[in-house]
């Protein structure tokens, strides 16, 4: 497996897959215009044609067809006949930490023709089937595997990689650094190391790195500690110190400091509402 792989591959194992909502519709008349989400918009046309726009850009939506709208992107939805259609379609994120959005690190069309849509549209009744189905573990598993599932079918329809030089991911090199940062926030890195790896200056580095991912790189790594911390904290049996010192902060009133900026609240208040949550789950149940 080449370096570039090996990146793209430890950041996918990191993302989190969150279906927010789905359904399957059935309809003759859709007129959807200038909808913004602050989520990805995946539907898929079972049955009959639409129209899609975006910007200047219009899109003729046939059976087989995906669409996937990123985040925050205005876009008008709209059918010109009374014909059936039948899509389905789920709004979800596919995110770090809520930092990153991983989806961004491919070149992916508004639209594009599923390669299996058989198995595609299998896996996603087989989804469906399971929101009305209760149960504490089994069922669990299950839903999070078939949303898994449903991502890497639309993703192998969506991208072609280039094993060689991975052309369709975003630069190679700015991929890498965030590698590194999601693997070990705990580091202590800086802005000046980082261009000095990639032998350009600092400025620029930290543009291009905010430029493909949303933020700089020291702005990620900060909210890739506080996101490992409410999860520890939520998690494990670390004391508050213990938490600070393994994410590299060096002491308990810089580490509080962050964490309230980002959170709203302390380490130990945020933990003992995480512990009252849990406490009433299992009360209920």
């Amino acid at each position: 497996m080449s370096d570039g792989a090996m990146d793209l591959d430890l950041i996918l194992k990191n993302a989190v897959l969150n279906i927010i909502e789905f359904d399957i519709h059935n309809r003759r008349e859709m007129k959807t215009y200038n909808r913004v989400r602050p989520c990805y918009v995946m539907s898929y046309h079972k049955k009959g044609y639409a129209k899609l726009r975006i910007g200047e850009e219009l899109f003729s939506i046939e059976p087989g067809t995906v669409i996937l709208i990123p985040p925050n992107v205005a876009h008008d939805h709209y059918k010109e006949n009374t014909e059936e259609s039948i899509f389905l379609w789920s709004h979800f994120t596919f995110e770090i930490g809520g930092v990153i959005d991983v989806l961004k690190l491919f070149q992916i069309p508004y639209t594009f023709k599923l390669k299996d849509k058989e198995e595609f549209e299998r896996v996603f009744l087989q989804y469906n089937e399971l929101k009305q189905q209760t149960g504490f573990l089994p069922r669990t598993i299950l839903r999070k595997a078939k949303a898994l599932e449903l991502i890497y079918l639309v993703l192998e329809s969506a991208i072609h990689i280039d094993q060689h030089t991975g052309t369709n991911i975003q630069s190679r090199s700015f991929m890498e650094i965030l590698a590194k940062i999601i693997q070990h926030p705990e580091q202590d890195f800086s802005l000046s190391q980082f261009a000095k790896e990639l032998n350009m200056h600092p400025t620029y580095v930290s543009n291009r790195f905010k430029e493909l991912y949303g933020r700089s790189p020291i702005q990620v790594q900060r909210e890739m500690k506080i996101d490992k911390a409410k999860t520890l904290l939520k998690t494990s049996q670390l004391s508050i110190t213990e938490i600070a010192l393994s994410l590299g902060f060096n002491g308990i009133p810089n580490f509080t400091r962050l964490f309230k900026t980002y959170v709203g609240t302390s380490p130990s208040h945020y933990r003992e509402l995480n512990k009252k949550k849990i406490d009433g789950y299992f009360t209920k149940n």
